[in-house]
């Protein structure tokens, strides 16, 4: 098999009859990042190669052929861009991503406890009973209800996109496929 391993990735999508941009949603990747793989112009960490063999059901082989091989080796850039984006700027954006998150979800469970609260105020004649604030204590009730879900979906999103992205980023670092002739190169 001359191909090589985008050709190969290409090949396989078409033949299921699959976009670039489905299989991105699958790996949860970017659609760029697909077309970069099937061009050659960048090179796929180990995990995809997996993951791309669970999607198209063929073993990580079939990417490999015989012009290609897997070798270990320290890469001192992808370690360099690695420290840089994923220790400070995933982080970074996940705290903030888990500061939002948090927020929703705590307004979420203000919304469900507050007519409970208006009620338990007036039980314990902490404040006298208002309508208006048992409506709209209701009100915030329904809303949470129906924006929960979304939430839920948004929250279970964002964890597999930035558990993907972290996963690629950190096998960059000590795994690469890299063609043969290029290996001979290396050795000598």
């Amino acid at each position: 098999m001359g191909d090589s391993i985008g050709q190969r990735i290409k090949a396989k999508r078409l033949e299921l009859k699959l976009t670039q941009n489905q299989v991105a949603e699958k790996l949860f990747v970017t659609q760029q990042t697909v077309a970069r793989w099937e061009n050659g112009k960048h090179t796929l960490p180990v995990k995809a190669v997996q993951d791309l063999s669970e999607l198209f059901d063929v073993p990580t082989a079939y990417f490999f052929g015989e012009d290609q091989i897997i070798m270990r080796r320290f890469n001192f850039f992808a370690f360099v861009g690695s420290i840089f984006v994923n220790f400070i700027l995933f982080w970074l954006i996940a705290i903030v991503l888990l500061t939002v998150l948090l927020t929703v979800w705590g307004m979420l469970g203000a919304g469900l406890a507050a007519p409970v609260v208006i009620i338990w105020q007036f039980i314990t004649a902490a404040h006298i009973f208002d309508i208006g604030r048992l409506m709209i204590s209701c009100g915030m009730l329904l809303m949470s209800l129906v924006v929960i879900p979304i939430a839920w979906k948004i929250t279970c999103y964002i964890g597999c996109i930035l558990k993907a992205y972290y996963r690629y980023n950190v096998n960059s670092i000590v795994y690469e496929v890299i063609p043969r002739e290029a290996n001979d190169d290396y050795r000598k």
